[in-house]
């Protein structure tokens, strides 16, 4: 679907916008110990993909961090009890110092927040992630490496060191299936995230097998439709 300005306008104030809060699973209890807010939206009932809403905003910063305001409030309102909760937020709706203030208040307000950086080295800058990385240290805002090792991205070296969090991304799991020898890969980035006390999700779990493939991988957290059931969607209107 082609979406313009006025159907996005459209899709916000008629408030046919929601958030899926995927649940990330402890692989030692296999409890929930957080959920990641992944927006949705609908226009005139049909669904609408995030991908394709997020894409058609990108170029308007305005609109872009307006948009993202009204979310991000929303998936915070909504948010699942006591468990921590992984925001993804765009590097391009934090760079002006307004919009840095306004997210640094959002997030001091709440408790248990970790921002997933939203790495797409085609349209992002690394001059414009290491900003977001330093104003997100400055402000004590502990954040994620989201989609670690996602095919066409760039390795972005200082977001590995620097953030709290790396995210596994499910192309790991696929490789492995393919070639066995690639899970040394997962183990050695696991390894390091143990010997610097980060924490590593592995993305894409979907059945019985891959979570035992992160087990033998060593991850602490996994997330994906294996978990399904744990679901939880909540739509504005």
């Amino acid at each position: 679907m082609h979406l313009n300005s006025n159907i996005i306008t459209t899709i916000m104030a008629n408030g046919d916008y929601g958030v899926c809060y995927e649940p990330i699973i402890c692989v030692e209890d296999m409890q929930i110990i957080g959920y990641e807010a992944l927006s949705r939206f609908k226009f005139f009932e049909r669904l609408v993909s995030p991908s394709d809403f997020f894409k058609s905003i990108h170029s308007d910063k305005e609109l872009f961090f307006y948009v993202e305001t009204i979310l991000k409030k929303f998936q915070l309102d909504s948010r699942p009890c006591d468990k921590k909760l992984f925001l993804n937020l765009d590097p391009d709706v934090a760079i002006d110092s307004n919009h840095i203030a306004f997210w640094v208040k959002l997030f001091n307000a709440s408790e248990k927040i970790i921002i997933e950086i939203i790495e797409n080295s085609d349209e992002e800058s690394a001059e414009d992630i290491e900003y977001f990385m330093d104003w997100l240290d400055e402000y004590n805002i502990p954040y994620a490496y989201d989609d670690y090792a996602k095919p066409n991205s760039m390795f972005f070296t200082s977001l590995l060191h620097r953030a709290d969090t790396i995210k596994l991304d499910i192309d790991f799991l696929k490789t492995i299936k393919e070639n066995n020898a690639y899970i040394e890969v997962a183990k050695g980035v696991v390894k390091y995230a143990k010997l610097v006390k980060k924490h590593t999700v592995l993305e894409g779990v979907e059945t019985k097998s891959d979570l035992e493939l992160a087990k033998e991988i060593g991850v602490d957290f996994v997330q994906g439709y294996l978990f399904k059931q744990e679901f939880i969607t909540v739509w504005k209107n």
